[in-house]
């Protein structure tokens, strides 16, 4: 497996990998949908954000349309999908940017700079975030009259809500669009987001390709399934791992072959975690094949225990980390002289190469805003409360007469589909 993919003989200094604005394309101005529901959008009360966020060039016209309704006192970018050019960019707009050194920092010291904001400000102010960074803190931003709540987006950070409520209740209303239909339609397209950037860096830095490798994907939720269907549209042969006893018959019923775990780890060339928990304990290391290649499609470095196998492997780099290239470290079994490979310390796979684009990024981001209107212009009593069905609807609607050519024709707005759910009464 080493000199399959040619990593003992180091690295081929070929294809840089870049995140760029593309050459012909204007990336401002997609977020047509989100232009018109910020135009419909009033703040009597002069609410306020902070948002944390993915800072990736995508991401500012997204920060200038919620910052022209809802001001922005603070960017919060996430430590390992932060792009610094971007970052310098939104500081020169005026924007007050904080970039954490560490995961660590985010979950446990950033509430602080919110609470900062409160105590400084007498407006009201609501938070927009990715990953439950703030769930354990809801209790002591609650306790701040002018703080309205927060807006989470990843099924990760819905889980870290759920768990601090079952510690004590939470503080603060927390509207999620993690489980929403709409969250759905992005979910389908981050594990083939995935697997592109994962076949870039094979290509330009392992001097390999996926074509006749064995992939394994551990956790077939949204983006599990949309992972292994860009594993097979790649020709790998693939194998699928979850938790789940009925997902793991759906998978097998879907033409995909289910196994145990510890087989899949021995069998497999390529792992990619989408369980977005762990999926490889330091219990699983001995199960690992030699020479495997471990990468991420959760959204922050949970899916494998690179501490535990700190403890038992020595780590060598063997990419250098710059802006143009993954990070690869190699891990090497002090016991068994076994090893493997873990992409970009196992953080998001898909942040190398701007994930989420185009119409799909409008729908993603209009959703956020929604939720956020939602939280800056009604009274919601603290705890999770997923964004309704009306609400979704009416971004899907807007997004139809925007994006899709076939329902923007004239004519088209007097089809059913605009007058649901009414029109399912219709005679």
């Amino acid at each position: 497996m080493q000199n399959f993919f040619g990593l003992r003989r180091g690295l081929p200094p070929t294809h840089l990998l870049n995140i760029e604005k593309p050459r012909g394309i204007d990336i401002e101005g997609h977020l047509s949908v989100l232009r018109s529901l910020v135009g419909e959008t009033k703040n009597p009360d002069n609410t306020h954000s902070v948002i944390l966020q993915h800072i990736l060039p995508t991401t500012v016209e997204y920060i200038d349309l919620v910052h022209s309704v809802y001001p922005v006192d603070l960017v919060i970018a996430i430590t390992y999908s932060a792009d610094q050019a971007t970052v310098e960019l939104l500081r020169k707009k005026g924007y007050e940017v904080y970039v954490p050194a560490s995961i660590d920092e985010m979950l446990n010291d950033v509430w602080k700079l919110v609470a900062q904001k409160l105590e400084k400000n007498p407006y009201p102010l609501v938070l927009q975030e990715v990953g439950g960074y703030f769930a354990n803190w809801t209790n002591e931003l609650g306790a701040y009259k002018n703080f309205k709540g927060c807006v989470e987006d990843t099924a990760n950070g819905l889980w870290r809500y759920e768990a601090a409520a079952k510690k004590k209740p939470l503080g603060v209303p927390v509207i999620s669009m993690a489980d929403t239909p709409l969250k759905h339609v992005e979910d389908a397209l981050i594990g083939d987001a995935c697997v592109y950037s994962l076949e870039k860096v094979m290509r330009s830095q392992m001097a390999s390709i996926l074509q006749g490798l064995r992939c394994g994907v551990v956790g077939w939720g949204h983006i599990g399934k949309s992972a292994a269907a860009a594993f097979a549209g790649r020709h790998a042969s693939v194998s699928i791992y979850d938790i789940n006893p009925v997902v793991t018959m759906l998978a097998y019923a879907q033409g995909y072959y289910p196994m145990p775990l510890s087989q899949l780890l021995a069998g497999v060339d390529v792992v990619m975690g989408c369980s977005g928990r762990r999926s490889i304990r330091v219990a699983d290391i001995d199960d690992l094949k030699d020479g495997i290649i471990l990468c991420s499609a959760s959204s922050k470095d949970i899916e494998f225990d690179l501490a535990g196998f700190a403890g038992l492997c020595d780590i060598e780099d063997i990419a250098v980390s710059a802006p143009s290239r993954c990070a690869i470290q190699k891990y090497t079994r002090r016991e068994t002289g076994k090893c493997f490979y873990i992409l970009d310390h196992g953080t998001p796979i898909d942040f190398l190469d701007m994930p989420l684009q185009g119409a799909i990024l409008d729908c993603t981001c209009s959703e956020l805003f929604t939720c956020m209107r939602e939280l800056s212009s009604n009274k919601h009593e603290p705890g999770v409360i997923p964004l309704t069905d009306d609400l979704q609807i009416a971004v899907s609607k807007k997004w139809l007469q925007i994006h899709s050519q076939t329902f923007a024709m004239p004519g088209a707005e007097k089809d059913k589909v605009f007058f649901y759910p009414d029109s399912w009464n219709w005679q």
